[in-house]
């Protein structure tokens, strides 16, 4: 599993006398922070019929796959949302998805969490069994950082 320690907290410990290799050891184990796999980061509004669709089919299948690895992220363009979505994205760095999709609706976006880079979609046109396969095989090709060729976004909101 890919995990990224927080080097700069470790740095302080010692810079700052909190020492030991048993002090270190349990900093390393705090700070640790897991990267997963893959984003799937669902575009939604109140109003969007495809999200209807989409989004009990996404959770359906997330649920079954109950993989740590695999991060749930939603961007809510309805009901004054704005502030928290801009959170989720910075925090998670998906800030290109944000601003090439804001106000596109009714589809998931999956994104390697290393690389950031968006490996393919997900909509309504695929029923459970095909968006279940096509998520763990982008999840594949994230894991062997390979890139995907995958054509099912839509456009840039422009």
């Amino acid at each position: 599993m890919r995990s990224v320690f927080r080097t700069v907290l470790l740095a302080s410990a010692f810079m700052f006398g909190i020492g030991g290799s048993a002090a270190i050891s349990a900093s390393a184990q705090r700070y640790q922070a897991q990267t997963p796999d893959i984003y799937v980061v669902m575009f939604r509004a109140d109003w969007c019929a495809p999200c209807k669709i989409v989004e009990p089919r996404l959770q359906n299948i997330l649920s079954n796959f109950n993989d740590p690895r695999i991060e749930y992220v939603n961007i809510d363009i309805g009901n004054g949302n704005g502030e928290l979505n801009a959170h989720t994205v910075f925090d998670r760095g998906l800030v290109q998805q944000y601003n090439t999709w804001l106000g596109v609706t009714g589809f998931a976006a999956i994104v390697d969490g290393d690389t950031k880079q968006t490996m393919g979609c997900v909509n309504m046109t695929y029923d459970q069994e095909t968006m279940a396969r096509h998520i763990r095989n982008l999840q594949a090709n994230a894991q062997r950082n390979q890139a995907s060729f995958d054509i099912t976004c839509p456009e840039a909101n422009n």
